[in-house]
């Protein structure tokens, strides 16, 4: 305790830290004590709300079950019975979970009587129950109310009847409403057993809840306590000491003596201050009178120190005035860096309002315009603080500086006074000053500055700077205009090689610059027009290696590349096939030469896909022709020569003249298709529209289709009229080609069925054959002409792959839509759509 009197700040510190400890300690024990005491609770709660739970939903699913078995009895339905073993799965798991968690005896007898009802419940009564459903089920039983006699009569009877149909007596009260009662009872022993033991835990959470709050009113109490015995006496004598201490100190300060405060008890800073005080006391008692003395000798002093404050100011200024000169300086030539470096980097006149800007603040104008000519006239203006009037005079005035400069071709410079009537509300003089800017190449004025000053007119140093400027200036629109045509330049390259259709790739071999043109980055989305990468390659090997990565047999292509990468111009140009043949490209080079020397190679890259699709088609064409006449033909020549070299019976005879007129349609109908299509790419067809039954033309032609093909079977379902607007032979051939398609693709016969309904405001016309069906990859080009489906099956039909496409163009013409949906080997379904037309609606609202 002597070194911690020795202080104040250890005292207050010891104060501090027992109220701490003591506030630490208690509040530690309580929320500790507390803590604990409300985990054991929650943990009782929990516990006591899963055993609630538990029994609840026991009951529950017991309650369930019997509902489910009396359903289960009249309904006899399988999905009764697995919601029955279901609720026994429940209840199983339940019941288990009271066996091996039962901590009360009131939850032990709960389980066994339910272990036990369980048991000979789903044990016993059900599969007896189940026996009786089947019975019924199947006629053996057919009795309207339940009998216990024909219950003891099945196999599992045995266990809960006598033969006579009384209950035995060790499973009866298994199925009566009293032993349910019973199993209640018990249930609600044990839920009211739980509700009992959360009282208890309730009632105790409350006493150790009081039992806390008298601790923290303890600690309360102790804290007072130590405030009382410890803090309050330190507080009352540092503030008594304090107070007169500074009770004294005023009285020192207003010049009256005073006597020495008394020293405290314990030696600490208050005791050091005291003597501190006491001492200074007496020193200033002795100073007294030597202050008194040396008063006069400040007085002089101070005098003498005003007159050098006054001195140092002046020299203050004197420096302030250098101060902004050299800040004047800086700010000069920083503008003039500033300038310098605009018109060096600058290659727009964009830059050119900061130049004017700067060129102001440096000449200290105060308005100014940079003129821009082009040989007589001036092309454009820059102007900073002066309006398009003023603007305007200067350029139309032939009596301005401006065109005197433009005269002269040197620098001129005037002064006059400006009228009443200007910004200013007094007359005043104003300096101008135009410097011409010449092009040092043709002695041409290409600029002029154009500078005013209202208080006083340029100084040597200045006009120097606007020449030196002037001079910059000249070189910097110099620069500006080779920049100009050089952009223009590219510009124009640029256009050139975005207006040539064919893709285009132009490689500078000195350079190795790459050019390319839109078409081809439509053309080949994969090829970047800048590469970034770490590869060694350049970017003309790294964009053909793009290309090279979508061919299908890229080393051709790689070989025709190294032929120009080397400099040897290919003679011949070269085909390839991209992205697994979706797409044909033609490959060219040819050489760009300038002065005789070989510069780069430009690549054109054609899109032939058309045309070897066209000739892709030819071929088809030719093809199917060829096959689809050469059959017919071959019939109707053979039959006549035999009639012609032969005597044949009038039936023979007949029969090889019927022959020859159904190949002779057959003819009729190939040339008729080729010609629809032909007439069709030329817009040359013409439909006679006119609005009839959909249904009824529908009809006739089924009635014919069925008739003459006795392997399919048609079937025919529809609900009119639905009328339509549309040229009805040209229906009539939509229909014709695609029940001729479901029968033609379907050789082993099967079911083809014909729907026809208003569906939205849509006739829609569904036709379904059990047929070959069609391949996914083939539905894209399924309605192209000449196409047909490539597979073993197919090629033992014949065909010209025209029928569909016909059936698109006769769709595609009557607003319609055609659709299709296939899977191999279950057949295939059209759907059309096409407008009702008006009149239907007024027919429907007349019937």
């Amino acid at each position: 305790m002597k070194w911690i009197n020795q202080k104040i700040g250890r005292q207050l510190m010891f104060a501090f830290y027992m109220v701490f400890i003591a506030l630490s300690v208690t509040s530690a024990i309580v929320y500790t004590y507390t803590e604990r005491k409300i985990d054991q609770t929650n943990a009782t709660f929990d516990d006591l709300r899963e055993r609630r739970t538990n029994a609840n939903s026991l009951a529950n699913e017991w309650t369930l079950v019997q509902s489910n078995v009396k359903s289960y009895v009249l309904f006899g339905t399988p999905e009764m019975l697995d919601t029955i073993k279901a609720n026994e799965r429940e209840i199983n798991r339940l019941t288990t979970w009271f066996e091996k968690y039962a901590i009360y005896e009131q939850g032990k007898e709960y389980a066994r009587a339910t272990r036990t009802l369980h048991n000979d419940y789903f044990g016993t009564a059900l599969p007896l129950l189940t026996e009786y459903v089947a019975g019924k089920k199947d006629g053996s039983i057919d009795e309207t109310f339940m009998d216990p006699k024909t219950l003891a009569a099945l196999s599992s009877g045995d266990d809960l009847f006598n033969a006579n149909g009384t209950l035995k007596g060790s499973n009866s009260r298994l199925t009566t409403d009293a032993d349910a009662a019973g199993i209640d009872t018990l249930l609600a022993n044990y839920l009211t057993l739980i509700q009992d033991k959360e009282t208890e835990a309730k009632t105790s959470l409350l006493g150790e809840m009081r039992t806390a709050q008298f601790i923290w009113l303890s600690n309360l109490a102790v804290l007072i306590l130590i405030l009382l015995l410890l803090v309050r006496p330190f507080i009352s004598r540092v503030t008594k000491q304090v107070n007169t201490l500074s009770r004294d100190s005023a009285l020192l300060a207003g010049g009256e003596d005073i006597h020495a405060i008394p020293l405290p008890k314990r030696h600490d800073e208050l005791h050091t201050l005291t003597t501190s005080f006491n001492q200074m006391a007496a020193s200033i008692a002795d100073n007294k009178v030597h202050m008194l003395a040396k008063n006069e000798e400040l007085q002089a002093q101070q005098e003498e120190l005003v007159a050098q404050q006054e001195e140092l100011q002046a020299q203050q200024e004197e420096l302030e005035e250098a101060l902004e000169i050299t800040l004047r300086s800086e700010q000069h030539l920083k503008y003039r860096n500033e300038l310098t470096e605009t018109l060096a980097s600058r290659e727009t006149l964009t830059a050119y309002p900061e130049i004017i800007e700067k060129l102001v603040s440096i000449t200290h104008s105060e308005i100014g315009a940079l003129l821009f000519l082009d040989q007589h006239d001036v092309r454009s203006t820059i102007e900073y603080g002066m309006t398009e009037d003023m603007v305007g005079q200067l350029v139309k005035d032939d009596q301005s500086l401006f065109h005197r400069a433009r005269v002269l071709k040197r620098p001129v410079h005037s002064s006059k006074q400006v009228a009443h009537d200007s910004p200013l509300p007094y007359p005043y003089y104003m300096y101008e000053v135009a410097v011409p800017i010449l092009d040092p190449n043709e002695e041409q004025i290409i600029a002029c500055v154009y500078l005013v000053r209202y208080r006083d007119a340029f100084t040597p140093e200045q006009m120097g700077d606007i020449l030196s400027f002037s001079h910059q200036l000249s070189l910097s629109l110099m620069r500006m205009g080779i920049y100009e045509k050089m952009m223009h330049e590219k510009n124009k390259t640029g256009q050139l090689l975005n207006s040539i259709r064919e893709a285009v790739v132009y490689i500078e071999h000195e350079s190795d610059e790459l050019l390319v043109n839109d078409p081809l980055m439509k053309l080949f989305p994969e090829v970047q027009t800048e590469y970034q990468d770490e590869s060694n390659l350049s970017s003309f090997r790294q964009a053909m290696s793009a290309l090279s990565a979508i061919m299908d047999e890229p080393e051709p292509f790689e070989q025709y590349i190294e032929q120009i990468v080397e400099q040897t111009l290919p003679k011949d140009s070269l085909v390839v096939s991209i992205r697994s043949q979706s797409a044909f490209i033609q490959i060219y080079a040819e050489k760009i030469q300038i002065n005789q020397i070989w510069v780069g190679t430009m690549l054109v890259l054609r899109d032939v896909t058309k045309e070897t699709e066209a000739d892709r088609m030819k071929e088809e064409f030719v093809s199917t022709v060829s096959h689809e006449l050469r059959t017919p033909l071959s019939s109707i020549f053979g039959f006549t020569e035999l009639m012609l070299n032969r005597e044949i019976d009038p039936m023979k005879q007949r029969k090889y003249l019927t022959t020859i007129h159904s190949e002779t349609g057959r003819l009729t109908t190939l040339v008729n298709d080729f010609l629809d299509v032909q007439r069709m790419e030329s817009s040359e067809q013409r439909y006679q529209m006119a609005t009839f039954d959909l249904v009824q033309l529908a009809s006739e032609l089924i009635d014919f289709h069925d008739a003459s093909h006795t392997t399919h079977q048609l079937s025919f379902e529809a609900i009119g009229p639905i009328m339509i607007d549309a040229d009805a032979e040209k229906i009539k051939q939509l229909l014709n080609n695609l029940l001729s398609n479901a029968i033609k693709y379907s050789p082993d016969g099967g079911d083809i069925t014909i729907q026809i309904q208003n569906q939205d405001g849509f006739a829609e016309i569904v036709i379904r054959d059990q047929g070959i069906g069609i391949p996914q990859e083939a539905m894209s080009k399924l309605f192209d002409k000449f196409y047909r489906v490539d597979n073993s099956e197919t090629r033992k039909i014949g065909g010209t792959g025209l029928g569909l496409s016909i059936c698109k163009e006769i769709v595609k013409h009557h607003n319609g839509t055609i659709d299709v949906e296939s899977e191999v080997g279950f057949g295939s379904t059209f759907t059309i759509r096409f407008p009702i037309a008006v009149i239907s609606t007024i027919l429907t609202y007349e019937d």
